[in-house]
């Protein structure tokens, strides 16, 4: 469409797009190869730069600032009346997905499905058997690990 901008019916239909004269269906593809294409989006910014004195000039822009604002100010108000929030302390919404309550009710539920459905009884699929206790005094594995470790910081401590 605008590559390098050599073409004049190329530049001619980049004017259109520029001043708002083009169909609707260019407009979208002009739009779309602005947004792809690197080039022809050099080539556009170029060509706004030579058309800036024949564009129509902002005269009053803190009148138009407070015409866009109160007008997103309107739209974000419709949609927020959409969505079925609640507001909680502190002012900030929260919408019912978001509760902290509905997060641990999805955990128990979920958890209360796989337990009544033996998925947890699957995940060990051999048997179980009792652990016999020593018959000899020697410490557990976690007593032998508890006392490494004190002994460890004991050591520690005292070098210092």
């Amino acid at each position: 469409m605008m590559k390098r901008g050599d073409d004049p019916i190329q530049r001619e239909q980049a004017k259109a797009y520029i001043e708002g004269h083009i169909d609707e269906a260019i407009r979208e593809d002009w739009e779309r190869l602005l947004m792809e294409d690197e080039e022809t989006f050099t080539s556009y910014m170029e060509m706004l730069d030579e058309l800036q004195e024949d564009l129509p000039s902002l005269e009053n822009s803190s009148v138009f600032t407070e015409r866009v604002m109160a007008d997103w100010a309107k739209m974000t108000e419709s949609s927020a009346a959409l969505e079925h929030v609640t507001v909680e302390e502190g002012g900030r919404r929260y919408r019912w997905y978001e509760k902290t309550i509905f997060h641990y009710a999805v955990a128990a539920s979920l958890t209360l499905l796989i337990m009544s459905s033996g998925m947890f009884d699957k995940l060990h699929t051999g048997q179980m058997e009792l652990m016999i206790p020593k018959k000899d005094n020697s410490p557990s594995f976690s007593e032998q690990v508890i006392q490494a470790t004190s002994g460890w910081l004991d050591q520690l401590m005292g070098s210092r």
